[in-house]
């Protein structure tokens, strides 16, 4: 084997382990954070942190939040990846087509980590509560969809878009909508903060083993 063939090969392994050391920690974080929020309603700074957010009364302020998480929803959600999906497959790459679906598609396995935890939803006479669903609260679908899809789409971005200035644009607005995404759940009283956390370390964990696959699927594809 040639030496910088084997120096790659070297620092791929080292970046692995790093890799996979820092997703079991991540991991580890979260499994503890779900064990909290099966035993307590809310953590001690949720309350606080929800008023602060609450507090602020802008309709601009409002109405992007809103916004934002109706991205992050059926059927907008579907109806963003399956478009993205077709353009990517007819115009781009295959393999990215079918991992961008697979992102929605893990996205709906944050029903069953709710199911475990059951935690309940905020309660009316703590914060104000304008948004009201029957499911569990921990972690946040909104947040775990958004960061799964766009988190994904950001990723493709900077991967396929060759030109600069069109590859931030379309980085930024996925940036936008998960960020507003985990403000809104909180500002409408649908989730605690540690919910909306919850929800991005596991749509985080996720992601970052669909961006793993990937980029191992082109590796192997291109004979690396």
């Amino acid at each position: 084997m040639k030496p910088q063939a084997t120096a790659r090969r070297l620092t791929s392994e080292r970046w692995g382990r790093v890799f996979w050391l820092s997703w079991l920690l991540a991991a580890l974080g979260f499994a503890i954070a779900a064990g909290f929020a099966a035993v307590v309603d809310y953590f001690p700074a949720d309350l606080w942190l929800a008023h602060r957010l609450q507090d602020i009364d802008a309709a601009a302020f409002s109405k992007a939040l809103d916004w934002a998480s109706r991205l992050a929803e059926m059927p907008l959600v579907a109806a963003v990846v399956l478009g993205s999906a077709l353009a990517l497959w007819l115009l781009a790459s295959r393999s990215a087509a079918i991992w961008l679906v697979a992102a929605l598609v893990a996205s709906l396995s944050n029903s069953g980590v709710k199911f475990l935890v059951d935690r309940p939803r905020p309660a009316g006479h703590l914060v104000r509560v304008s948004e009201k669903t029957s499911s569990a609260a921990f972690p946040s679908g909104h947040v775990t969809a958004a960061i799964l899809v766009y988190g994904f789409i950001f990723y493709l971005a900077g991967l396929l878009i060759p030109v600069r200035l069109l590859r931030l644009l379309v980085q930024a607005s996925c940036l936008v909508v998960i960020v507003l995404t985990a403000l809104q759940r909180v500002y409408v009283g649908a989730h605690w903060p540690s919910d909306v956390l919850g929800g991005l370390l596991f749509g985080g964990l996720l992601l970052s083993l669909l961006i793993w696959s990937h980029r191992r699927f082109r590796s192997l594809a291109a004979g690396i």
